[in-house]
């Protein structure tokens, strides 16, 4: 009978073997950690509230799911949120602008907004009041606040939070 030996059918080598699968075991593992701590919004996007649902929580406006959405400007970040950000939300349907309109009797045209009774954070936010369009203030806890600003099948929405 012939008998093998050497380094690759001995004991030395299936130590070896088990060493490297142990090896890529836990790289594999860490890999996978990893990733799963690094994105977690794209593998359980469930988990995150949607821009609707967080407005829903932090205003109480029940708002319609938009066609599209799009972030304007965003300097809220950190362990708070704090910071200023503005979101354009479109709407194509009649009900969806019926809906956001029937969410307050307080809206305002742009020609009766008086901007100098805001904050001077409001008003640096928005600049440039348009005549044609409704706009919706709401105070919350402390400075944070919330503006709607509704035009055609738009709704911007300015936001700041301290």
């Amino acid at each position: 009978m012939l008998r093998l030996t050497g380094y690759f059918w001995g004991k030395d080598a299936m130590k070896q073997k088990r060493k490297v699968i142990f090896i890529t075991i836990i790289v594999g593992f860490v890999l996978i950690v990893g990733y799963i701590m690094a994105f977690p919004k794209w593998l359980f996007p469930s988990l995150y509230p949607t821009y609707i649902e967080t407005i829903e929580s932090n205003w109480n406006l029940v708002l319609p799911i938009p066609d599209s959405e799009e972030t304007l400007y965003d300097t809220r970040g950190g362990f708070h949120g704090d910071g200023d950000a503005i979101t354009e939300l479109h709407y194509y349907e009649a009900t969806d602008i019926k809906q956001i309109k029937a969410l307050s009797n307080d809206w305002n045209s742009g020609e009766d907004l008086e901007i100098r009774y805001f904050p001077n954070r409001v008003q640096d936010l928005l600049k440039k009041i348009d005549d044609d369009a409704s706009y919706l203030f709401l105070q919350g806890d402390r400075f944070d606040y919330i503006i709607l600003k509704l035009k055609d099948e738009k709704l911007t929405i300015y936001e700041s939070y301290i």
